[in-house]
Protein backbone atom coordinates (compact mmCIF):
# COMPACT_ATOMS: atom_id res chain seq x y z
CA UNK A 1 0.00 0.00 0.00
CA UNK A 2 1.19 3.76 -1.12
CA UNK A 3 1.33 6.06 1.60
CA UNK A 4 -0.79 8.66 0.84
CA UNK A 5 -0.53 12.28 0.63
CA UNK A 6 -3.12 15.61 2.06
CA UNK A 7 -2.72 18.82 1.96
CA UNK A 8 -4.31 20.89 4.92
CA UNK A 9 -6.40 23.84 4.05
CA UNK A 10 -6.95 26.20 7.41
CA UNK A 11 -8.01 29.88 8.63
CA UNK A 12 -5.09 30.99 10.81
CA UNK A 13 -7.73 32.14 13.44
CA UNK A 14 -5.34 32.02 16.70
CA UNK A 15 -2.21 30.64 17.65
CA UNK A 16 -3.97 27.80 19.69
CA UNK A 17 -5.48 26.62 16.33
CA UNK A 18 -2.27 26.87 14.19
CA UNK A 19 -0.53 24.81 16.33
CA UNK A 20 -3.33 22.18 16.30
CA UNK A 21 -3.58 22.25 12.73
CA UNK A 22 0.08 21.81 12.80
CA UNK A 23 0.32 18.97 15.38
CA UNK A 24 -2.53 17.33 13.68
CA UNK A 25 -0.34 17.58 10.35
CA UNK A 26 2.61 15.33 12.33
CA UNK A 27 0.23 12.81 13.70
CA UNK A 28 -0.96 12.29 10.74
CA UNK A 29 2.82 11.59 9.55
CA UNK A 30 3.68 9.55 11.83
CA UNK A 31 0.47 7.33 10.95
CA UNK A 32 1.94 6.82 7.09
CA UNK A 33 0.27 10.01 5.83
CA UNK A 34 2.46 12.20 3.56
CA UNK A 35 0.67 15.82 5.38
CA UNK A 36 1.77 19.23 4.72
CA UNK A 37 0.85 22.59 5.76
CA UNK A 38 1.82 25.86 5.04
CA UNK A 39 4.38 26.46 7.40
CA UNK A 40 6.10 23.45 6.35
CA UNK A 41 6.84 25.14 3.03
CA UNK A 42 7.17 28.92 4.36
CA UNK A 43 10.15 27.75 7.16
CA UNK A 44 12.73 26.96 4.33
CA UNK A 45 12.09 28.40 0.84
CA UNK A 46 11.12 31.59 -0.13
CA UNK A 47 7.54 31.08 -1.38
CA UNK A 48 4.51 32.12 -3.70
CA UNK A 49 1.68 31.44 -1.41
CA UNK A 50 -0.78 31.21 -4.29
CA UNK A 51 1.56 29.19 -6.11
CA UNK A 52 2.01 26.83 -3.07
CA UNK A 53 -1.74 27.03 -2.64
CA UNK A 54 -2.31 25.79 -6.08
CA UNK A 55 0.18 22.94 -6.50
CA UNK A 56 -1.30 21.74 -2.30
CA UNK A 57 -4.39 21.38 -3.46
CA UNK A 58 -3.82 20.04 -7.32
CA UNK A 59 -1.15 17.46 -6.49
CA UNK A 60 -1.96 16.02 -3.13
CA UNK A 61 -4.32 12.94 -3.05
CA UNK A 62 -6.04 14.58 -0.47
CA UNK A 63 -6.97 18.49 0.47
CA UNK A 64 -7.96 18.34 4.25
CA UNK A 65 -10.76 21.18 5.31
CA UNK A 66 -10.44 22.55 8.57
CA UNK A 67 -13.89 24.48 8.97
CA UNK A 68 -14.06 26.98 11.78
CA UNK A 69 -16.39 30.00 11.79
CA UNK A 70 -13.69 32.22 10.92
CA UNK A 71 -13.07 29.96 7.77
CA UNK A 72 -16.88 30.37 6.80
CA UNK A 73 -16.60 33.97 6.80
CA UNK A 74 -13.45 34.30 4.65
CA UNK A 75 -14.74 31.86 2.52
CA UNK A 76 -18.10 33.42 1.98
CA UNK A 77 -15.83 36.16 1.37
CA UNK A 78 -13.11 35.62 -0.69
CA UNK A 79 -10.58 36.89 1.88
CA UNK A 80 -6.88 36.38 2.08
CA UNK A 81 -5.57 32.68 1.38
CA UNK A 82 -8.59 30.90 2.48
CA UNK A 83 -10.69 33.21 -0.19
CA UNK A 84 -7.93 31.84 -2.98
CA UNK A 85 -7.98 28.17 -1.55
CA UNK A 86 -11.96 28.35 -2.14
CA UNK A 87 -11.80 29.79 -5.64
CA UNK A 88 -9.50 26.96 -6.52
CA UNK A 89 -11.74 24.11 -4.77
CA UNK A 90 -15.17 25.14 -6.45
CA UNK A 91 -13.91 23.03 -9.92
CA UNK A 92 -12.87 19.83 -7.27
CA UNK A 93 -15.88 19.98 -5.69
CA UNK A 94 -17.58 19.63 -9.06
CA UNK A 95 -15.10 17.21 -10.63
CA UNK A 96 -13.60 14.97 -7.93
CA UNK A 97 -15.30 15.71 -4.42
CA UNK A 98 -13.87 12.93 -2.56
CA UNK A 99 -10.40 14.59 -2.74
CA UNK A 100 -11.71 17.02 -0.22
CA UNK A 101 -12.30 15.94 3.28
CA UNK A 102 -13.97 18.25 5.68
CA UNK A 103 -13.47 18.40 9.54
CA UNK A 104 -15.21 20.26 11.39
CA UNK A 105 -13.02 22.37 14.66
CA UNK A 106 -16.19 24.83 16.31
CA UNK A 107 -18.34 24.40 19.29
CA UNK A 108 -20.83 26.55 18.87
CA UNK A 109 -23.69 26.38 15.89
CA UNK A 110 -22.28 23.90 13.45
CA UNK A 111 -23.97 25.56 10.75
CA UNK A 112 -22.01 28.62 11.01
CA UNK A 113 -18.42 26.90 10.17
CA UNK A 114 -19.73 25.99 7.07
CA UNK A 115 -19.16 28.48 4.20
CA UNK A 116 -22.41 28.72 1.67
CA UNK A 117 -21.02 26.43 -0.89
CA UNK A 118 -20.38 23.89 1.51
CA UNK A 119 -23.67 23.81 3.22
CA UNK A 120 -25.46 20.19 3.62
CA UNK A 121 -21.62 18.28 3.17
CA UNK A 122 -20.31 15.93 5.86
CA UNK A 123 -17.35 16.51 8.48
CA UNK A 124 -16.01 14.64 10.63
CA UNK A 125 -16.14 16.96 14.11
CA UNK A 126 -13.30 17.32 15.72
CA UNK A 127 -14.86 19.84 18.09
CA UNK A 128 -14.58 18.06 21.43
CA UNK A 129 -11.41 17.13 22.31
CA UNK A 130 -12.40 13.89 24.37
CA UNK A 131 -13.20 12.43 20.90
CA UNK A 132 -10.29 13.43 19.35
CA UNK A 133 -8.94 9.69 19.05
CA UNK A 134 -12.22 8.44 17.37
CA UNK A 135 -12.65 11.48 15.16
CA UNK A 136 -8.54 10.79 14.27
CA UNK A 137 -9.73 6.98 13.56
CA UNK A 138 -11.99 7.75 10.98
CA UNK A 139 -10.25 10.36 9.68
CA UNK A 140 -7.12 7.69 9.00
CA UNK A 141 -9.43 5.41 7.61
CA UNK A 142 -11.29 7.77 5.40
CA UNK A 143 -7.27 8.72 3.78
CA UNK A 144 -6.06 4.99 3.72
CA UNK A 145 -9.45 4.02 2.19
CA UNK A 146 -10.51 1.20 4.74
CA UNK A 147 -13.96 1.38 5.45
CA UNK A 148 -14.27 2.21 9.21
CA UNK A 149 -17.34 -0.47 9.51
CA UNK A 150 -17.48 -3.64 8.19
CA UNK A 151 -20.47 -4.07 6.15
CA UNK A 152 -22.08 -7.75 5.83
CA UNK A 153 -22.97 -9.01 2.54
CA UNK A 154 -25.94 -9.06 0.80
CA UNK A 155 -27.48 -12.69 1.33
CA UNK A 156 -29.85 -14.72 -0.43
CA UNK A 157 -33.55 -13.76 -0.50
CA UNK A 158 -35.51 -15.46 2.32
CA UNK A 159 -38.89 -17.32 1.20
CA UNK A 160 -41.30 -15.44 2.58
CA UNK A 161 -45.30 -16.69 2.49
CA UNK A 162 -48.21 -14.90 3.35
CA UNK A 163 -49.19 -15.24 6.68
CA UNK A 164 -53.33 -16.00 6.71
CA UNK A 165 -55.33 -15.39 9.82
CA UNK A 166 -55.22 -19.01 10.79
CA UNK A 167 -52.03 -19.58 11.14
CA UNK A 168 -51.02 -16.72 12.62
CA UNK A 169 -53.68 -17.66 15.20
CA UNK A 170 -52.61 -20.97 15.84
CA UNK A 171 -48.50 -20.01 16.59
CA UNK A 172 -49.93 -17.24 18.55
CA UNK A 173 -51.04 -20.39 21.09
CA UNK A 174 -47.76 -21.50 22.19
CA UNK A 175 -45.81 -18.47 22.34
CA UNK A 176 -45.33 -19.19 26.10
CA UNK A 177 -43.54 -22.37 25.57
CA UNK A 178 -40.01 -23.26 24.65
CA UNK A 179 -39.62 -24.54 21.59
CA UNK A 180 -36.40 -26.79 21.13
CA UNK A 181 -33.73 -26.16 18.91
CA UNK A 182 -32.62 -29.31 16.89
CA UNK A 183 -29.93 -28.09 14.99
CA UNK A 184 -26.48 -30.50 15.22
CA UNK A 185 -23.78 -29.22 16.62
CA UNK A 186 -20.53 -30.55 14.62
CA UNK A 187 -17.33 -30.46 14.48
CA UNK A 188 -16.48 -28.28 11.77
CA UNK A 189 -19.07 -26.30 12.98
CA UNK A 190 -16.58 -25.74 16.20
CA UNK A 191 -13.06 -25.40 14.57
CA UNK A 192 -15.00 -22.39 11.85
CA UNK A 193 -15.99 -20.90 15.23
CA UNK A 194 -12.62 -20.77 16.55
CA UNK A 195 -10.68 -19.69 13.26
CA UNK A 196 -13.56 -16.80 12.89
CA UNK A 197 -13.02 -15.84 16.59
CA UNK A 198 -8.86 -16.28 16.24
CA UNK A 199 -9.45 -13.52 13.09
CA UNK A 200 -11.75 -10.87 14.95
CA UNK A 201 -9.49 -11.57 18.12
CA UNK A 202 -6.02 -10.39 16.06
CA UNK A 203 -8.38 -7.66 14.24
CA UNK A 204 -8.87 -6.22 17.68
CA UNK A 205 -5.53 -6.30 18.89
CA UNK A 206 -4.50 -4.67 16.14
CA UNK A 207 -7.27 -2.23 16.64
CA UNK A 208 -6.20 -1.99 20.10
CA UNK A 209 -2.46 -1.51 19.57
CA UNK A 210 -3.08 1.20 16.80
CA UNK A 211 -5.66 3.51 19.92
CA UNK A 212 -1.91 3.47 22.27
CA UNK A 213 -0.21 4.54 19.42
CA UNK A 214 -2.10 7.25 18.12
CA UNK A 215 -2.43 8.63 22.21
CA UNK A 216 1.41 7.67 22.60
CA UNK A 217 4.01 8.31 19.63
CA UNK A 218 7.13 6.52 21.56
CA UNK A 219 4.55 3.44 21.73
CA UNK A 220 5.14 1.17 18.70
CA UNK A 221 4.13 -2.91 18.08
CA UNK A 222 5.11 -5.41 15.52
CA UNK A 223 3.35 -8.13 14.12
CA UNK A 224 4.72 -11.19 12.79
CA UNK A 225 1.90 -13.17 11.01
CA UNK A 226 4.13 -16.20 10.55
CA UNK A 227 1.26 -18.81 9.28
CA UNK A 228 -3.03 -17.94 8.71
CA UNK A 229 -3.20 -19.91 11.99
CA UNK A 230 0.23 -18.41 14.08
CA UNK A 231 0.85 -15.07 14.95
CA UNK A 232 3.37 -12.81 17.03
CA UNK A 233 3.64 -9.44 18.68
CA UNK A 234 5.93 -7.35 20.17
CA UNK A 235 5.25 -4.09 21.98
CA UNK A 236 7.99 -1.17 22.16
CA UNK A 237 8.68 1.76 23.93
CA UNK A 238 11.05 4.27 22.74
CA UNK A 239 12.35 1.72 19.94
CA UNK A 240 13.02 -0.97 23.41
CA UNK A 241 10.88 -4.01 23.44
CA UNK A 242 9.20 -4.02 26.34
CA UNK A 243 6.96 -7.31 26.49
CA UNK A 244 4.93 -9.49 23.41
CA UNK A 245 2.99 -12.52 23.00
CA UNK A 246 2.28 -15.45 20.45
CA UNK A 247 -1.35 -16.63 19.97
CA UNK A 248 -1.96 -19.65 17.82
CA UNK A 249 -4.78 -22.06 16.68
CA UNK A 250 -4.27 -25.38 17.99
CA UNK A 251 -5.62 -29.29 17.81
CA UNK A 252 -3.69 -31.34 19.67
CA UNK A 253 -3.54 -30.09 23.29
CA UNK A 254 -5.64 -26.83 24.32
CA UNK A 255 -8.77 -27.21 24.88
CA UNK A 256 -9.34 -30.79 26.62
CA UNK A 257 -9.05 -32.43 23.05
CA UNK A 258 -10.63 -29.85 21.23
CA UNK A 259 -9.04 -26.78 18.94
CA UNK A 260 -8.28 -24.00 20.74
CA UNK A 261 -6.42 -20.64 20.81
CA UNK A 262 -3.61 -20.32 22.47
CA UNK A 263 -1.36 -17.85 24.02
CA UNK A 264 1.95 -17.31 25.63
CA UNK A 265 3.63 -14.16 26.90
CA UNK A 266 6.80 -12.65 27.19
CA UNK A 267 9.76 -10.88 25.54
CA UNK A 268 11.90 -13.47 24.24
CA UNK A 269 12.79 -14.64 20.91
CA UNK A 270 9.50 -16.99 20.10
CA UNK A 271 10.07 -20.51 18.68
CA UNK A 272 7.91 -21.03 16.13
CA UNK A 273 8.07 -24.45 15.84
CA UNK A 274 7.06 -25.27 20.16
CA UNK A 275 3.61 -24.72 20.68
CA UNK A 276 3.75 -27.31 23.95
CA UNK A 277 3.78 -24.08 26.26
CA UNK A 278 1.23 -21.88 27.01
CA UNK A 279 -0.67 -19.53 29.66
CA UNK A 280 -3.82 -19.18 28.11
CA UNK A 281 -5.83 -21.73 26.33
CA UNK A 282 -9.47 -20.71 24.63
CA UNK A 283 -11.72 -23.05 23.59
CA UNK A 284 -15.37 -23.34 22.49
CA UNK A 285 -18.34 -23.74 24.62
CA UNK A 286 -21.65 -25.04 23.24
CA UNK A 287 -24.35 -23.41 25.75
CA UNK A 288 -27.95 -25.41 26.11
CA UNK A 289 -29.33 -23.31 23.47
CA UNK A 290 -27.00 -23.93 21.15
CA UNK A 291 -25.02 -21.15 20.98
CA UNK A 292 -21.16 -20.85 21.05
CA UNK A 293 -19.28 -18.75 23.43
CA UNK A 294 -15.65 -18.44 24.29
CA UNK A 295 -14.00 -19.82 27.66
CA UNK A 296 -10.97 -18.87 29.21
CA UNK A 297 -9.48 -22.01 31.17
CA UNK A 298 -6.30 -20.34 32.94
CA UNK A 299 -8.17 -16.80 33.85
CA UNK A 300 -9.06 -17.55 37.13
CA UNK A 301 -9.05 -14.18 39.39
CA UNK A 302 -10.41 -12.54 35.48
CA UNK A 303 -13.75 -11.32 34.51
CA UNK A 304 -14.85 -15.10 34.46
CA UNK A 305 -17.87 -14.10 32.06
CA UNK A 306 -15.65 -13.26 29.29
CA UNK A 307 -17.15 -15.14 26.17
CA UNK A 308 -16.71 -12.81 23.21
CA UNK A 309 -13.41 -12.22 21.13
CA UNK A 310 -13.95 -8.30 22.88
CA UNK A 311 -14.00 -9.20 25.96
CA UNK A 312 -11.02 -11.89 26.07
CA UNK A 313 -9.09 -9.35 24.56
CA UNK A 314 -9.82 -6.63 27.22
CA UNK A 315 -9.27 -9.23 29.91
CA UNK A 316 -5.99 -9.93 28.21
CA UNK A 317 -4.66 -6.71 28.14
CA UNK A 318 -5.95 -6.09 31.52
CA UNK A 319 -4.39 -9.15 32.96
CA UNK A 320 -1.31 -9.94 31.21
CA UNK A 321 -0.19 -7.01 29.44
CA UNK A 322 -1.38 -3.46 30.27
CA UNK A 323 1.40 -3.61 33.47
CA UNK A 324 4.39 -3.73 31.14
CA UNK A 325 3.33 -1.09 29.21
CA UNK A 326 4.18 1.62 31.39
Amino acid sequence: MENKSAFISYGWDSEEHKQWVMDLANLLRRNGVIATIDRFITQSNTTNLNAMMIKGMRDNDFVIVVLTENFAEKADNFQGGVGFETLFSLPILQQNPDKLIFILRHKSNFRNAFPFHLQGYYAIDFSDDIGFNDSFQELLHRIHGVPLYEMEPVGPIPQLRPINSKSATASSLFTDIEIPNLKKITDKDKIDFLKNSYDEMNCLFEELFNTIKSANPNFDYLVEKQSPTMSIYNLFIDGDVKHGFKIWLDNRLGGFGHNSINLKYGKRQWDYTSDNSYNESIYCEVEANKKFTLKMTMNMYGNQKAETPEQIVKEIWKNNLSNHIK
